[in-house]
């Protein structure tokens, strides 16, 4: 019997314009109310749930920043993280830089970039739903590295986002020999990095655990490489019908994709 589900949100919860559909939001308020608990567990800051998430009344624990944090929302704390020393965050930034590269890092729930990542982010994403979701959650600084040397110990995650694959492996081979971190592949041309011990998959079994609830007992649901860590350690895994060869492959079970309310179909079959 399935007691908890974890959702990716980009890809997976959400449609491409970043719209959490009704079918999706009641298919989900009928599990909480047979006392399933719903998770989002995603690669986005906490400041950076969508509105429409953040307002649904069942939602109480959220893992964010690819499993560096697990937020009791009920509560307005943390209960897990898992995070990077600042001197560690200095030297990826130190590695990644170059004129059209983006940089940003993430703590305590926010993002921040300096003003060449702000305007590379928003040519990127130019006229698209994702831009919302930058106003959102980032904070523009006109110095990244000082920013971040003022920050006390603690960095959840940084995002690097190249205009090339090969750019990008340039990148990689300079920040790959950094200690102390995991290297995450969300899309060709992008990298992001946590601690090492971060993982969306550890962060999921371990609030299992907090709430009695046995690996057995869980259900994930992804599309991404960033979510692998998290379908391996759920006892059901369900991949988007969008999701790339590498998580199909991973998946126990494939569901329609996030244009129809793959989420939906998949708690509607295993779950009510």
């Amino acid at each position: 019997m399935i007691k908890m589900i974890g959702l990716d949100l980009d890809g997976t919860l959400l449609t491409r314009d970043k719209r959490l559909t009704k079918e999706n939001s009641d298919v989900l308020a009928e599990a909480a109310r047979r006392g399933i608990h719903i998770v989002p567990v995603t690669g986005r800051p906490l400041s950076g749930l969508p509105a429409a998430v953040e307002a649904l009344p069942f939602i109480r624990y959220a893992i964010t920043s690819n499993g560096a944090v697990l937020t009791d929302r009920a509560e307005g704390k943390t209960i897990r993280a898992r995070l990077m020393r600042k001197e560690t965050a200095m030297e990826v930034l130190a590695a990644a830089q170059g004129d059209d590269i983006i940089r940003e890092f993430f703590t305590e729930g926010r993002g921040f970039h300096d003003p060449q990542t702000h305007r590379l982010l928003w040519n990127r994403f130019a006229g698209t739903p994702i831009l919302d979701y930058l106003r959102k959650s980032r904070t523009q600084v006109e110095d990244l590295h000082q920013c971040l040397g003022d920050q006390n110990d603690g960095i959840e995650n940084i995002s690097i986002m190249c205009a090339s694959p090969a750019q990008r492996g340039d990148v990689l081979s300079r920040v790959s020999c950094i200690d102390g971190i995991r290297i995450i592949f969300p899309w060709p041309t992008d990298l992001e990095i946590t601690a090492r011990d971060a993982d969306k998959g550890d962060a999921f079994l371990d609030l299992a655990d907090m709430l009695g609830i046995a690996a057995s007992e869980v259900m994930a649901m992804g599309d991404g490489n960033n979510d692998l860590g998290l379908m391996r350690a759920a006892g059901l895994s369900v991949a988007m019908g969008n999701s790339n060869e590498e998580v199909l492959a991973a998946a126990d079970h494939v569901t329609a994709d996030n244009e129809h309310d793959g989420v939906a179909e998949a708690i509607r079959k295993f779950v009510l």
